[in-house]
């Protein structure tokens, strides 16, 4: 079942990714880029969110789609804030409990999105989502983690592995926010 959960995660992903590539790697590009003036990251990467949740939906995004995050800039800022600071205390604590949190929170952009929720609730749901389906939010966590990591010791394939990976996270955010 997970393992079912998983390959059809990474199928939907991988014919989005390709059907769309120009439009997602432009707007990996705006987010990544905007991060350095670090008050657009959270928006611009909410942005980048928006654009694979329409996409996932069956709805056409444009590049400036990207910018749609700036509609979301307290709730963006808010998941950022609260989840990376939970996630650190974490760490520093005992290390697991930091690792558990950031598989569990891992949805909350997208279900702000999806379920149009602030903050605090967007935590929530996500925590309940990852801890409801949480071997299925490991493995994907993992596999995120490792895509990550290669395209981060390549470099420039960063600009390929952000996207994708933002779609793995908003097409098992909603899928999963749909099962009861």
């Amino acid at each position: 079942m997970v393992e079912q959960m998983i390959s059809d995660v990474f199928k939907k992903a991988w014919k989005i990714s390709l059907d769309n590539f120009v439009v997602l790697i432009i707007a990996a590009l705006i987010a990544i880029g905007g991060s350095l003036l670090i008050v657009t990251a959270a928006p611009l990467f909410f942005g980048l969110f928006y654009i694979c949740i329409k996409l996932y939906s069956g709805e056409d995004a444009k590049i400036s789609d990207v910018f749609k995050g700036f509609e979301y800039f307290l709730t963006s800022w808010g998941i950022a804030l609260l989840a990376g600071l939970a996630v650190a205390i974490g760490l520093v604590l005992l290390v697991i409990p930091g690792l558990l949190l950031s598989i569990v929170f891992q949805y909350a952009a997208a279900i702000a999105l999806i379920e149009k929720k602030g903050a605090i609730d967007s935590l929530k749901r996500s925590y309940e989502l990852g801890k409801k389906h949480f071997e299925f939010s490991l493995i994907l966590w993992i596999l995120i983690a490792i895509i990550n990591q290669i395209a981060g010791v390549i470099g420039i394939a960063i600009i390929l592995s952000v996207p994708f990976t933002t779609l793995l996270i908003s097409i098992a955010a909603v899928d999963l926010s749909k099962k009861k």
